[in-house]
């Protein structure tokens, strides 16, 4: 809606879809710091859950919505309540707030990375990626069956390796977790 005062015209929906962002990237933010700065390994599980859901927000305001879907119920549901369920079940315990050269790693870190983001800002405006799908197909069929044509009729080698690698992953956690290593004892004679 274009409100125009004469001298002074503004769209109000585009003053509200930046104070949502604003709002929605803040919350990001902090929660983020929230993951990284917290003490209790359950509430900085619980402040990476609200992250994802913040970064789904944005995926969605972007006009992402396959990905936001997948942000949602992959990583906020499935990964993050798994993780709720290992902490609960060995007993999160308090770390105590001491400052040593891993705490100044992660500041550095958060710092790089805001820095970064501070840099990618004075660049402007970004453009969206073209080439990479057919516009005709996206207009056709939509955005998640363009990925997935996509991704099963080109990229089907290195999916199926990506899968393969996963599937070695967890085997091999599976066979960790059950076997106990005990180091070889040595005889005295």
């Amino acid at each position: 809606m274009l409100i125009d005062l004469g001298w002074f015209s503004f769209d109000l929906f585009q003053i509200t879809y930046d104070g949502v962002l604003l709002a929605v990237g803040g919350t990001a933010i902090l929660a983020a710091l929230g993951v990284v700065l917290c003490s209790s390994p359950i509430y900085s599980a619980l402040y990476l859950i609200g992250h994802m859901i913040c970064l789904a927000i944005l995926f969605l305001m972007y006009g992402a919505e396959f990905i936001a879907a997948v942000q949602l119920i992959v990583y906020a549901g499935a990964v993050m309540i798994l993780f709720l369920f290992i902490i609960a079940l060995l007993g999160g315990k308090k770390e105590s707030q001491s400052f040593d050269f891993h705490k100044f790693m992660a500041l550095s870190f958060i710092g790089t990375v805001l820095a970064e983001l501070a840099l990618s800002a004075r660049v402007g405006p970004t453009r969206p990626v073209t080439g990479i799908f057919d516009e005709k197909l996206i207009a056709d069929v939509g955005n998640a069956k363009a990925i997935g044509l996509e991704l099963y009729s080109k990229h089907l080698i290195p999916f199926e390796l990506a899968s393969c690698l996963l599937l070695v992953a967890g085997v091999g956690i599976i066979c960790l977790s059950k076997f106990t290593y005990k180091p070889p004892q040595r005889r005295s004679n």
